[in-house]
């Protein structure tokens, strides 16, 4: 699946409304440059302020790092995927991208963390084998 994002330049209309966003005319919190008054942000769960363009771009970030679950920058809570599927107003081909490397990453995770285990496994296992053949 390509990496290439939608180009235009999302921005909530009165036809989202409907969707059980609260709308606000503040600044982001999370993007200093997101700061047109006159553009509606929604208020995500956390508290914080953003537009759907930023919210996109800052997720697309922490995916491509390999992270497995979306944070706030600012106050570190995890935004739920549904959350932010509808707050960025992902397109059909972002959804598939996001739920494409929210698996993978997901999955890589849980093999680190199986694979350090079997680790401290083989270390505790060779360590008694020392032991018993000294």
């Amino acid at each position: 699946l390509s990496k290439k994002m939608s180009s235009d330049e999302k921005r909530y209309e009165k036809s989202d409304f409907n969707l059980d966003i609260k709308f606000v005319k503040n600044c982001s919190d999370i993007d200093p440059y997101d700061d047109d008054p006159d553009v509606l942000r929604a208020e995500l769960s956390c508290g914080h302020f953003i537009g759907p363009q930023t919210l996109t771009d800052y997720c697309r970030i922490q995916l491509d790092d390999g992270k497995a679950e979306l944070k706030c920058p600012l106050c570190e809570k995890q935004w739920s995927y549904t959350e932010v599927r509808k707050l960025a107003k992902l397109t059909p081909e972002e959804q598939q991208y996001f739920e494409e490397v929210l698996a993978n990453n997901a999955i890589r995770r849980l093999l680190d963390i199986k694979n350090v285990s079997i680790y401290i496994l083989h270390l505790f296992f060779f360590h008694k084998l020392l032991r018993y053949c000294s």
